[in-house]
């Protein structure tokens, strides 16, 4: 109860810290939402009709839509992505509890670490924790949950859990339930073939197996019924026009592979460091190799298989998601490694050992000096019989702070781990008693009042206004609203929209349909053929990959001629159009900003 209780109240602030709804992928997941509440939604949007079609967000906009037809849909949002944090953090704590078994440091560090800290990018994001709703979140602790229960054997509720988790989110949850299946299945033959005390249930994992091809069928079936594009079509569309940042490793920046290699680096020692003090990661080492690897072969086929030598499959899989199990299975392995570092130092050691650790995990750089200054302390310094080894630790820690202070992590990351380190620090002092529970609770929870009565009562500071909650699913503020509102009172219900190709949430804030947007990206064949179609006629084709191409598109918005548009608008059926100050038209402009213009173009 203690360590829920926590969690809760360190969910609560990392939820609150920096929550903006609108800072996610609003564009693609809001329509779908609306038009589960409500079929006659935006009618003659083409990409809202796409949801009439089976797809990956289905069960996820179905989910929320029933929610919301109880209470309002912002509130379903916020807790939903609150509910995934608590969740998240739990089930961390409880993978360290697993592995630190003698150190409650450990598992309360970890519930905080996995929501405020950052581990490293290469093709996906570099945190788990979640400041907007998408339907991975809501997979995530399904996905986390199988994982533990698979190290416990428990392969029918580990089925299970992978099942539900893909439901919202099938790539993740059929994909991660599968390696971790496969990789129990490899690991318990070895302990045959090595004549090894094998505690595997056959019969339970015959059974596990046969409920993820259950749920694998029922998920994927659907896909089949439906018409399909050439490969190459589906390779080019998916990989290199719209997502090139999640599929081709060669376009990854070389920061991000310098930034992974030293996170990377850090945790492969702390982990030989965390070996030594923990009997259960010994016991399961072979099984966290044997994943680590897998992922690790998996990745390299998805650069082999999409750029070298392409496959629509491979393409498919999305294969740089699965690091994931990495990024988070490190943050636990960091923060377990820590607090037992802090709880029980070995003999020689100091409690400033451990709180360097602490602190360092806020940066790649400092993450991994910590490690590699244990394990210079303990390799070289006994070989030249160097005496105070206090002194050993007080430059460790004074040159972990400079680290940290060069290196500048982002104002959420360190200060709201540091926050919640220093409460697991007060449990630890009051030697977890109710009232260091108690008082451990109240910290977060009242900054979490303080974030709550900026947004409302008082003036937050300055260096907070990034960091404030944002409740409205909305960018209710600036030109893109100001037009959307004038088109929401005075156009017809049923008008269609053109508009620059970074403007998708037009469609919901005006409540009106729009040709095409580049955000809001269908994955249903023949309508990504579609999408690209209409992106192509409405904004040209240009040779940059993803996000990239998006200035060189709007460079089309400025150059727009009236023929062009007129020829658009008889092809696609739209009479209003949103263009820029700056482009030339002789069209009657119903609608002005500073830099924007709303003209109507004449049937």
């Amino acid at each position: 109860m203690p360590l829920l209780l926590f969690c809760v109240a360190a969910g609560l602030l990392a939820t609150l810290w920096g929550y903006n709804y609108s800072a996610g992928n609003a564009e693609e997941q809001l329509p779908f939402i609306y038009r589960a509440l409500d079929p006659g939604y935006l009618a003659n949007d083409f990409f809202t009709n796409t949801y009439t079609l089976y797809g990956p967000r289905t069960f996820f906009s179905e989910f929320i839509a029933f929610f919301s037809r109880l209470v309002p849909l912002a509130v379903v949002l916020f807790l939903m992505t609150l509910v995934s944090n608590i969740a998240i953090s739990f089930l961390s704590a409880l993978i360290a509890q697993y592995f630190f078994p003698k150190s409650r440091f450990s598992l309360y560090l970890a519930a905080a670490g996995i929501l405020t800290l950052k581990t490293f990018w290469l093709g996906y994001s570099n945190i788990l924790f979640r400041n907007f709703l998408e339907p991975e979140h809501l997979a995530m602790p399904l996905l986390l949950l199988g994982f533990l229960l698979i190290l416990k054997r428990r392969y029918i509720p580990a089925a299970l859990s992978f099942g539900l988790a893909a439901v919202f989110h099938a790539l993740l949850g059929l994909e991660t339930g599968w390696i971790l299946f496969g990789v129990a299945l490899v690991d318990w033959l070895i302990q045959k073939i090595r004549r090894e005390q094998a505690n595997a249930n056959i019969r339970s994992y015959i059974i596990g197996i046969i409920l993820l091809a259950l749920f694998s069928v029922l998920l994927l079936y659907p896909y089949t019924k439906q018409p399909s594009i050439s490969s190459e079509e589906f390779i080019h569309l998916v990989a290199y026009v719209r997502h090139p940042h999640h599929y081709l490793p060669s376009t990854f920046e070389s920061w991000q592979y310098g930034q992974a290699a030293v996170y990377l680096l850090g945790f492969a020692v702390a982990f030989w460091f965390a070996l030594k003090r923990s009997e259960p990661l010994q016991n399961h080492k072979r099984f966290l190799y044997l994943t680590g690897a897998l992922i690790v072969f998996l990745c390299i086929g998805g650069y082999l298989f999409v750029e070298v030598w392409p496959s629509r499959l491979w393409t498919a899989a999305q294969m740089f998601r699965l690091p994931y199990l990495i990024k988070w299975f490190s943050i636990v392995l960091l923060t377990g490694w820590v607090g037992d570092l802090i709880e029980h130092p070995a003999e020689g050691e100091s409690p400033l050992l451990g709180l360097s650790a602490g602190l360092g995990l806020v940066t790649p750089v400092s993450l991994a000096f910590v490690p590699l200054a244990v394990w210079v302390r303990k390799i070289f310094l006994p070989r030249m019989k160097l005496s105070q080894k206090w002194l050993h630790d007080v430059v460790i820690l004074v040159l972990t702070i400079v680290l940290v202070v060069i290196y500048k992590p982002e104002l959420r990351t360190w200060v709201c781990f540091y926050i919640l380190f220093a409460t697991v620090w007060i449990l630890y002092r009051f030697q977890w008693k109710p009232s260091g529970v108690l008082l451990a609770t109240a910290i977060p929870l009242t900054l979490s009042l303080v974030l709550l009565l900026f947004t409302t009562t008082l003036t937050p500071p300055t260096f907070l206004k990034y960091e404030l909650p944002e409740f409205s699913l909305y960018k209710t503020t600036g030109e893109v609203a100001e037009v959307a509102d004038f088109a929401k009172e005075n156009t017809p219900v049923d008008a269609v929209f053109y508009t620059p190709p970074r403007m998708g949430e037009f469609r919901y804030l005006a409540q009106r349909a729009i040709v095409v947007d580049f955000a809001a990206y269908p994955f249903q064949d023949l309508s990504m053929h579609e999408w690209y179609r209409r992106i192509a006629d409405c904004y040209g084709i240009s040779d940059k990959l993803g996000f990239a191409s998006l200035p060189e598109l709007n460079e089309t918005v400025y150059r727009i001629t009236d023929p062009e548009l007129k020829a658009l608008s008889e092809k696609y059926g739209f009479e209003y159009a949103v263009v820029y100050d700056s482009t030339q038209t002789n069209y009657p402009i119903i609608f002005r900003t500073s830099s924007l213009k709303l003209i109507q173009i004449p049937n």
